[in-house]
């Protein structure tokens, strides 16, 4: 009997339907009985995820001496939402910023951070990520990662402290990472899902995985478990539950990013907060599975309505944007930038857009008279518009670009409530034993809205500081 409540309960994360379970606590007695009866393989750290966070963490996990760190990740290759992000991490750097004119503090980002979560976010934790944010980015160099000398002010990120590494998107950071950790000696199993966490009594114990031949297997883990497996914009079902709004959008975040491990941390007792947050920004229509965007970099662009007028100011935060462009339905809204706007992307955003001109996503005119034509605009107004600050100052050189802009979901921000520590928290505020979390399995860090360059540095910064914490954790 206990045999088949346990099959039940692995069946029903599998998308099997079996009986609904009375209450959590249910769940929780029929795996403490029956966890045994599956294959055991034991580490010190076991680490779900292999992103910039995972990884981030195994890597201080082992560096911290926690003896063995095993890394599983569920899909064919490492790299998570992170290899596919704009690759920008928010930092406060002196000694880079100061040369180049620019004014910042860690104070100051950690008011940004407080005010873009709309007082959603957790001071404690947001503190940390601002005063810890440099540290990290001087670790990650430390890895061998290379960061270009110019800072940027990029979309939704409200301040020149955005540095961009010297490779695109997330390349950089997953080779350096992945590389520290294979000569750290972690032990790195892709293609192998965790299931669900694992209590014996009151104490974690570690996960039920599924192994590359399909396998079930119980992983103890002696120190603790870190969970950096991303967020769930990628289950529909589950945004439709918790953000009803962006159910229908297209998604730009990887298809395994299907939150069964928020739910399973839930299922043992973790609080979950500000589900209800998505990030949702501007991108490619639906069936277009690339990025074609000139909104990088919002100080040198314009973003105008089907007239050819500017409707909202391009520097505010994403959520403000989202919401501008969704007050116009099915109008189009039209992102426009100069060439040398494009010419300052990143070599694989120049290459989407050049494949969206060819596909007829996108369109560049030598003169504003004809890209006006092109989309259909009003002249005149357009024209006042180009004439107009901040547009004059922005909008120089040719030929002209546009893209239309859809809004797409690109990623979640809520899930398990951390503390200041990467520590994951009950309903009553008190931390779950040798159990932390990071990255975008997270909801404590960004509140209602998330500063753009906010995403890699939440992941490090909350990945080192778990993988610490769990090397220090007494062994059982």
């Amino acid at each position: 009997m206990q045999r088949r409540r346990f099959l039940a309960g692995v069946g029903s994360l599998l998308g099997i339907p079996v009986p609904c379970f009375a209450n959590v606590e249910a769940q929780h007695v029929f795996y403490d009985e029956d966890f045994r009866s599956l294959p055991q393989e034991s580490c010190d750290v076991l680490v779900v995820g292999g992103g910039a966070g995972g990884l981030a963490a195994a890597v201080s996990a082992a560096e911290a001496g926690a003896g063995r760190v095993v890394l599983i990740e569920k899909n064919p290759r490492l790299g998570g939402d992170s290899l596919i992000s704009g690759g920008y991490f928010n930092a406060v750097v002196p000694e880079r910023q100061i040369p180049l004119g620019i004014v910042d503090s860690v104070e100051f980002f950690e008011e940004q951070i407080l005010q873009s979560g709309d007082g959603r976010n957790d001071p404690a934790v947001v503190r940390t990520l601002a005063a810890d944010a440099g540290p990290a980015l001087r670790w990650l160099e430390e890895k061998g990662m290379t960061f270009l000398p110019q800072v940027d002010e990029i979309f939704g990120s409200g301040w020149r402290r955005c540095f961009r590494p010297i490779l695109s998107r997330g390349q950089s950071y997953i080779r350096a990472l992945s590389a520290a950790a294979y000569s750290a000696g972690v032990t790195v199993r892709t293609k192998t899902p965790a299931l669900r966490l694992v209590k014996e009594g009151a104490v974690l114990a570690g996960a039920v995985a599924k192994t590359e031949t399909g396998k079930l297997v119980f992983i103890r883990a002696k120190r603790g478990v870190v969970l950096a497996s991303g967020g769930f914009a990628a289950n529909s079902s589950l945004v439709r539950r918790y953000a009803p709004t962006a159910a229908e959008m297209p998604v730009d975040s990887q298809p395994g990013n299907t939150g069964e491990m928020i739910e399973a941390a839930h299922a043992i007792g973790a609080a979950l907060v500000n589900m209800d947050a998505v990030e949702c920004v501007p991108g490619s229509r639906a069936g277009i599975n690339y990025p074609i965007r000139l909104d990088y970099i919002p100080s040198r662009m314009i973003m105008i309505d089907d007239n050819g007028r500017r409707f909202v100011n391009e520097e505010s935060p994403r959520a403000v944007v989202a919401d501008a462009i969704l007050r116009y339905g099915n109008s189009p809204c039209w992102a426009v930038a100069d060439a040398a706007t494009l010419a300052a992307l990143d070599g694989i955003s120049q290459k989407n857009i050049y494949r969206g001109l060819y596909a007829g996503e996108a369109y560049r005119e030598d003169t504003p008279e004809k890209l006006a034509e092109a989309l259909g605009l009003d002249e005149a107004t357009f024209l006042e518009t180009l004439r107009s600050e901040p547009a004059a100052s922005r909008i120089r050189t040719f030929p002209l670009w546009a893209v239309r802009m859809y809004l797409r979901l690109h990623a979640t921000l809520g899930g398990i409530r951390i503390n200041a520590k990467a520590a994951v928290l009950d309903a009553s505020g008190n931390t779950i034993e040798r159990l932390w979390a990071c990255g975008s399995c997270t909801g404590s860090v960004h509140g209602r809205s998330r500063m753009g360059g906010n995403g890699l540095n939440t992941a490090v910064v909350f990945g080192r500081l778990a993988g610490k914490a769990a090397a220090k954790s007494p062994r059982i």
